[in-house]
């Protein structure tokens, strides 16, 4: 397997600190924090979940086959992404992004888009874990 590119570790966790940041901000941050921590946290999670699927529909779109399967993933986020916007609940929301990134990352798993980077698993599984754990951080907190 080719070596995760430097660049791609760098603007990875990068996009993740934003999560840790705020979702820190929330428990910690005092009630002045709270509100808009929480709604930047559900706002930024389904951003960067609508960003996960398009990334997936550009490498299928780039394979020698469309498939109906590597399409269906790859809009799924958004379609997800933007529920979880709309619903009244901020906490469900929270959940419901949470759930959205754990499908992901087992659809990047044991469905990768056809053509894409050996790296970019093995990137997404750490990635996964660091989002996964901040909405754990965030729901704890929500909770409290």
């Amino acid at each position: 397997m080719q070596a995760i590119p430097h660049i791609a570790k760098l603007l990875g966790y990068s996009g993740a600190l934003p999560f840790a940041v705020l979702a820190i901000s929330h428990a910690f941050g005092g009630q002045q924090f709270e509100a808009l921590a929480l709604r930047s946290f559900i706002f930024y999670g389904a951003v960067i979940l609508s960003f996960l699927g398009g990334i997936r529909w550009g490498v299928a779109s780039m394979g020698v086959r469309f498939g109906a399967l590597a399409s269906s993933i790859s809009i799924l986020p958004s379609l997800w992404a933007f529920a979880c916007l709309l619903w009244p609940d901020p906490e469900f929301a929270v959940w419901g992004l949470m759930a959205g990134f754990l499908v992901l990352a087992i659809a990047d798993r044991w469905f990768p888009p056809p053509g894409g980077a050996a790296w970019m698993i093995v990137l997404r599984a750490r990635l996964s874990s660091v989002v996964l754990a901040c909405h754990g951080v965030m729901i704890s907190s929500i909770a409290l």
